[in-house]
């Protein structure tokens, strides 16, 4: 097996994904720790989440460049992914931290969320109708998005020929005595 990041797929999904959960781990843990403590003021609960938004916030960096930078996924993709996680850690705290019921409509709803993301993960419709599936163009570097979008205004015309002729008129000043 080759484990060189840049060439090897498997490790490249491997991160992306760990990274990816454990971002949004943290990120649901910091917005449900407070909830069991009935008289936190807003500044201690504020103190007690925010280390988890840092944390999320990190991670969450590095697994969205992964995913990009690779082309593992789209940004929908990362999205559909997100709210999968979330649903998935939301149903596994109210179960094991809270300690709620989970009910038989929150499973067919997470099964509705898979069904979704797989059909955009693998190009599902758009294979069974023929439609031509996009490749993703996605450019690292911003210096050339700039260069391509100064080259596109620098070739605009003037839209109004008066303004090109309003050069040369020379204009006179009255001064009020």
């Amino acid at each position: 097996m080759n484990l060189d990041f840049n060439t090897s797929k498997p490790l490249q999904y491997i991160i992306y994904l760990l990274l990816f959960i454990t971002g949004q781990s943290l990120s649901m843990w910091g917005q449900y720790v407070t909830l069991p403590f009935k008289n936190l003021t807003y500044w201690q609960a504020f103190s007690m989440a925010i280390p988890f938004a840092w944390a999320d916030w990190f991670f969450m960096t590095f697994a969205v460049d992964i995913g990009h930078r690779y082309k593992l996924v789209t940004p929908t993709q990362d999205t559909f992914l997100l709210i999968i996680l979330q649903f998935t850690l939301v149903l596994l705290i109210n179960q094991f931290y809270l300690k709620q019921k989970v009910y038989r409509s929150d499973i067919i709803a997470f099964g509705i969320l898979l069904v979704g993301y797989f059909i955009s993960f693998f190009h599902l419709v758009s294979r069974a109708l023929n439609i031509p599936i996009p490749e993703q163009h996605i450019t690292e570097d911003t210096h050339t998005v700039s260069k391509k979008i100064k080259k596109c205004n620098g070739n605009r015309k003037p839209k109004n020929k008066q303004k090109k002729n309003n050069k040369n008129k020379k204009v006179k000043f009255i001064e009020n005595a």
